[in-house]
């Protein structure tokens, strides 16, 4: 394993001892309101994913690449998906069994780097989450590649992105005022 992904690991971990915004898990509530059918997702701060971007999700196979942290994943596995996340945080996957434990949902939690999908098959999923996390990677290129390779002919992918100039800017500093 090389080094970014080890450090990565353990930075999601402390992230998640922090209670960064991107690991505190979805309440139950929200898990109620999915399997009602009402549900929304974010991958980038500030909007949800708009939901005609979704295809039917009663029984979809869905991969949420590098999105663990009890958020997504939950989410649409409570409104009808069979999810699986894949994530390189031991405790941003902690989250999520945290959610379909106490929520009585079922997913598949896989810990692994986003570049490397070699523990799946070729297209075995239908569709794949994959929210801003590119960043986290030294060449992006792998990431696309095992993401085409396990996406089923006519699936679909949505992924966040953020504008590297954000990282130029205090944003702690710029709401204190």
């Amino acid at each position: 394993m090389n080094k970014l992904v080890i450090h990565n690991s353990k930075a999601w971990d402390k992230k998640v001892e922090t209670g960064n915004e991107w690991t505190v898990a979805v309440d139950s509530h929200t898990i109620g309101e999915a399997k009602k059918g009402n549900w929304s997702i974010r991958m980038t701060p500030g909007k949800d994913v708009p939901a005609d971007w979704f295809p039917p999700l009663d029984g979809l196979e869905v991969l949420c690449l590098a999105s663990g942290g009890g958020q997504q994943g939950p989410v649409l596995a409570a409104a009808g998906a069979d999810v699986t996340i894949f994530d390189n945080s031991e405790k941003q996957l902690a989250q999520d069994r945290m959610v379909a434990e106490r929520d009585g949902l079922t997913l598949r939690t896989v810990k692994g780097s986003m570049n490397d999908l070699s523990c799946f098959d070729d297209e075995s999923f239908d569709f794949i989450v994959h929210p801003v996390s590119n960043c986290f990677v030294d060449t992006v290129l792998p990431v696309w590649k095992e993401a085409h390779r396990v996406l089923k002919k006519g699936g679909s992918l949505v992924s966040g992105f953020v504008n590297p100039v954000v990282f130029l800017f205090d944003m702690d500093l710029e709401q204190e005022g």
